[in-house]
């Protein structure tokens, strides 16, 4: 059998028992795209198997892949990466598992794009949700030079897709800023991304979300990190961002 042309790929755990629903919701989203050339590989890091079943239970109705990946450092980071190395599509699609694909074009979307432009990466239109259906906030991806240092104007990486010949992955040191320090590094090695307006990705607010625990102290170290790593790379608006942001994690002590 061939390889599929999309892989959507997605880290997956218990999420304080709130897990299995937003994958399964997720799921049923990815079973009304119009485009069908695609597997979703799930990376898991649960600690019982109630997203396993739920991957079997769906293999008939999706082209399913479900991969175990309790040996990891237990993070969005390392958990994206194992799908994404997991998978077999020629375009790799980021999906969170608490965030769900809100318009049936949108694999046709990301696919096409790809193909019209033969661009490395792709950035598309979101907006955040709280009831589960109801989208608000949506924004278009907007990238800026004060991005990496958590001035955050794309979205989570729900809204993006690589190319599978892309070698860079998410870092695995970091929490808070995972998403936008690869931002900075697609956009440095593979230039700028295919970005599409429409918003086609729901981003789930839930009080599990692991944002919710980020405190100052971690954002000091990861902003700290993330300085050492591109400095010499930032303009100077951004090596003010960092300095505006790291003032504040001092002054809150």
């Amino acid at each position: 059998m061939p390889n599929p042309k999309l892989s959507v790929c997605i880290p997956a755990y218990e999420m304080e028992g709130h897990g299995v629903d937003y994958l399964e919701f997720s799921l049923q989203k990815l079973e009304e795209q119009d485009f069908r050339d695609f597997e979703v590989v799930i990376s898991d890091q649960s600690t019982d198997t109630r997203i396993e079943e739920l991957c079997r239970n769906w293999s008939e109705r999706l082209n399913m892949c479900h991969v175990w990946n309790r040996d990891a450092p237990r993070q969005a980071s390392a958990n994206i990466n194992h799908a994404l190395n997991c998978a077999n599509g020629e375009i790799l699609k980021v999906l969170f598992q608490d965030d769900y694909l809100c318009d049936p074009t949108c694999l046709t979307q990301v696919h096409d794009g790809f193909a019209e432009t033969g661009c490395d990466w792709l950035l598309c239109g979101s907006g955040v949700v709280r009831d589960g259906k109801t989208i608000e906030r949506a924004i278009i991806p907007l990238l800026t030079d004060k991005l990496h240092f958590g001035k955050n104007t794309v979205s989570s990486p729900s809204v993006m897709a690589i190319h599978s010949r892309c070698a860079e992955r998410f870092d695995e040191k970091l929490i808070w800023l995972m998403d936008v320090e690869f931002y900075k590094r697609l956009w440095d090695a593979q230039g700028a991304p295919r970005i599409l307006s429409d918003t086609l990705v729901a981003n789930r607010l839930h009080g599990h979300q692991v944002s919710n625990r980020v405190d100052r102290k971690l954002q000091a170290i990861e902003l700290d990190y993330v300085w050492k790593q591109h400095a010499a790379t930032s303009t100077l608006s951004g090596k003010l961002e960092y300095l505006k942001r790291r003032l504040k994690t001092i002054l809150s002590k």
